[in-house]
């Protein structure tokens, strides 16, 4: 399979949940990935717990330029973006974090390490990724991205994953112990193994998305069982257009979201806000069903529910 590095681009338009002036109060993996061997905590376990607008503190920020007015936003679990200027105060440099990105056909290699760690670089049209591989199997790792109308922007990458990756090895900033946060959580390991083959007809074969998404198969295309976490605005509003309706799955959990989606009619959603946060915003579980071939006489989001249901009586223990 071939592999690029998803760009950071991404991260500089995504909806900003907080500056961190202002953070949000957030306070066992069973699939076959592999951990790279490194210094300091560059596991997945420990990369959940990461508060990436932390990462861009000033000893980071200095060692690309200078801090400008803007502050820092957050996007995401596990995502950061924050724009600086150049030595020279003349240059604005919009720099991005992202905490165990999966990584897709392996880019240019730049022949270094930090910390034990491979870095890899990804050019694009905007700016420079730079990314450390903390995991294979699929490859994962920590992103800085660099956006700029003129100037290095790998040079800034680089001087910034340098220091992004040092401070995660030496006193890396984590989100505060939060009861019913689904931070520490691994989606992987969070739909057991006997619903998921009874879903399925055999066992689950697990394939990480990062570190915050998982998809259940049966070894074979076809059929796919999707557990994911986001921090994003409540499920009703951001799936209205396909008219979902509510279901409940445990005394906890009532009211959950259920939607078809709009592009497969063997695809069902059901979203939920597992703990509501600041801004309209809350910590969000999505779990899918998904067949690619329809089979006569199924429903779909009833099985889609059964997940659901396992799901939520888990994370809501």
């Amino acid at each position: 399979m071939s592999r690029r590095l998803i760009t950071a681009a991404a991260l500089m338009c995504a909806f900003a949940l907080a500056g961190c002036a202002g953070q949000v109060d957030l306070s066992k993996s069973v699939s076959n990935r592999t951990t790279v061997k490194a210094g300091g905590g560059f596991g997945d376990d420990a990369l959940r717990q990461i508060e990436p607008c932390g990462l861009l503190n000033k000893d980071v920020v200095a060692a690309v330029g200078k801090a400008s007015n803007d502050t820092a936003s957050r996007t995401g679990y596990s995502e950061c973006s924050l724009y600086v200027t150049d030595t020279t105060g003349k240059v604005k440099i919009g720099l991005g974090v992202k905490v165990g990105e999966s990584l897709f056909d392996a880019p240019k290699q730049t022949n270094k390490q930090i910390n034990g760690l491979v870095i890899v670089e990804s050019r694009t049209s905007s700016g420079c990724s730079e990314s450390a591989v903390t995991g294979r199997d699929p490859d994962r790792g920590v992103t800085v991205s660099a956006t700029a109308d003129s100037g290095d922007t790998c040079d800034w990458a680089g001087k910034a994953i340098n220091a992004v990756i040092n401070l995660m090895a030496t006193n890396p900033p984590k989100y505060p112990a939060t009861p019913g946060s689904l931070v520490t959580r691994d989606p992987c390991a969070d739909l057991d193994d006997k619903t998921a083959a009874g879903i399925l007809g055999k066992a689950a074969v697990k394939s990480a998305y990062g570190i915050r998404s998982c998809s259940y198969t049966p070894g074979s295309s076809g059929v796919t069982i999707t557990v994911s976490y986001d921090i994003a605005s409540d499920p009703y509003t951001l799936n209205s257009s396909s008219k979902p309706v509510k279901v409940d799955l445990t005394d906890k959990v009532k009211g959950a979201a259920q939607w078809k989606d709009s592009i497969s009619d063997n695809k069902c959603d059901i979203g939920w806000a597992q703990r509501q946060l600041n801004g309209g915003k809350g910590e969000n579980v999505e779990v899918s069903f998904e067949r690619s071939q329809p089979v006569a006489g199924e429903d779909v989001c009833a099985v889609a529910k059964t997940a659901a249901v396992a799901v939520a009586g888990k994370v809501s223990a």
